[in-house]
C-alpha cells in the first residue's frame, strides 16, 4: 500500500488550514477546502469517548506561548528509540512548527489540575478513563460517551460491575458496539485488580512510571499501547503521544512514517536493524520518539477533539 497516495483521497484536494500548515512547513501533500472556519467554543475536547473539561484555558497561538497548569513529569526516562531509526521525520522542530500554525485556528491545549471528567461529582479515577478508552473502540465519541453513562447509571461503582452478570454489563453498554468483547474484557480488568490489590481500583498507576504504566495495562486482552498511552497522558501526567486512527492518518497523509516502498527499500540495503511495518504501534513509537514532550498533550487533543479540534475538518 502507498500510504501517500491513500492521504491524496482522504484529505480531499485544498484545505485552508492544513494547507496553510503544509505552506510554512513546506509539505508537499494534498490538502481540502474547508471554506470560513467557525472555532468551536473553548474549554470542552471531546477526544477516545472523553469529554475534558475545563481545561486550563484553550488558548489561541500568537506565535510563542506561555504555558501554565502542572509541569510535564520528565524524570522517569523510557526508552526513545524509534523503530524507524534513520528515518527524517517528523523533526522537533517541524512538529513546534505545525503546532504553532495548528494551534491558530484551533487553540493551544492546556492540561488543567483536574484532569479530565466524566461527570461524576467525585472527579476522575484511572479506571474511568481505562474503561471509557475500551468503550471508544470501534465506534463514535458519542456512542461510547453514552455507553460509559450507562453503564455508570446501571452500576455506580467498580466493584458492582467487577460482580454484575456478564449480561447485565452487556446491556448497559450496548449502544457502544462490541458489548460482549468490552464487557469481558473490563470485567476481567476489574477482576484482576481486585484480586491483587483486594479494592476495585488502579490509582496505584499514579506512582508508576512511564513504561510502568504500560506493563501494567497492556497486559490486559483489549488494552494496547494507545490506552496506556492516553492514561499516561492524561491521568498520570508523563508525555506520551498516543495514536489512535485520526493521529495514525495524519501521519501517514503528513509523510511522518515511510511509505511501503521506503521500508522496502530501506530493509533491502541497510545493514542495521530492518524498519518494521507502518502499524498503529510502529507508528506510536515512532511519534513519542519524535514529538517534543512539552507539545504532546495539545497536538494529541488538536489531532483528536471531534469537538474543536482538526477531525473537525479533516476527519479520519
Amino acid at each position: 500500500v502507498n500510504h501517500r497516495d491513500d492521504a491524496s483521497v482522504a484529505l480531499r484536494p485544498d484545505s485552508d488550514i492544513v494547507a496553510t500548515a503544509a505552506a510554512e512547513m513546506d509539505l508537499a501533500i494534498p490538502v481540502a477546502h474547508f471554506g470560513v472556519m467557525k472555532r468551536k467554543p473553548a474549554g470542552v475536547a471531546f477526544s477516545h469517548g472523553i469529554r475534558v473539561r475545563r481545561l486550563a484555558k484553550v488558548v489561541a497561538a500568537k506565535g510563542a506561548t506561555k504555558r501554565s497548569g502542572p509541569p510535564v513529569r520528565t524524570s522517569q526516562p523510557m526508552s526513545v528509540a524509534s523503530p524507524f531509526a534513520g528515518f527524517p521525520r517528523p523533526s522537533a522542530a517541524e512538529i513546534t512548527r505545525f503546532h504553532t500554525v495548528l494551534a491558530k485556528h484551533y487553540g493551544e491545549r492546556r492540561q488543567s489540575k483536574r484532569g479530565t471528567q466524566r461527570g461524576t461529582q467525585r472527579g476522575p479515577e484511572i479506571l474511568d478513563t481505562v474503561v471509557g478508552t475500551i468503550l471508544s473502540q470501534n465506534t463514535t465519541n458519542t456512542n461510547s460517551y453514552k455507553a460509559f453513562g450507562q453503564l455508570k447509571q446501571r452500576f455506580p461503582t467498580w466493584d458492582a460491575v467487577r460482580t454484575a452478570r456478564p449480561a447485565a454489563v452487556q446491556r448497559a453498554i450496548k449502544c457502544g458496539g462490541l458489548a460482549p468483547k468490552k464487557s469481558q474484557w473490563i470485567q476481567h480488568i476489574l477482576r484482576t485488580v481486585y484480586k491483587e490489590y483486594k479494592q476495585t481500583t488502579m490509582e496505584h498507576l499514579r506512582a508508576e512510571s512511564k513504561q510502568g504504566v504500560h506493563a501494567q495495562l497492556e497486559r490486559f486482552p483489549g488494552v494496547g499501547k494507545k490506552t496506556a498511552a492516553i492514561i499516561n497522558l492524561f491521568e498520570v501526567g508523563h508525555p506520551d503521544m498516543a495514536v489512535d486512527t485520526h493521529v495514525f492518518r495524519y501521519a501517514l497523509q503528513l509523510g511522518w512514517v515511510p511509505t511501503e516502498e521506503e521500508r522496502l527499500a530501506h530493509n533491502k540495503v541497510s545493514e542495521g536493524k530492518p524498519w518494521p511495518a507502518v502499524t498503529r504501534d510502529s507508528v506510536y513509537e515512532h511519534l513519542d520518539a519524535c514529538f517534543p514532550d512539552r507539545l504532546k498533550y495539545s497536538m494529541h487533543l488538536i489531532l483528536t477533539d471531534t469537538v474543536g479540534g482538526l477531525p473537525v475538518h479533516c476527519g479520519a
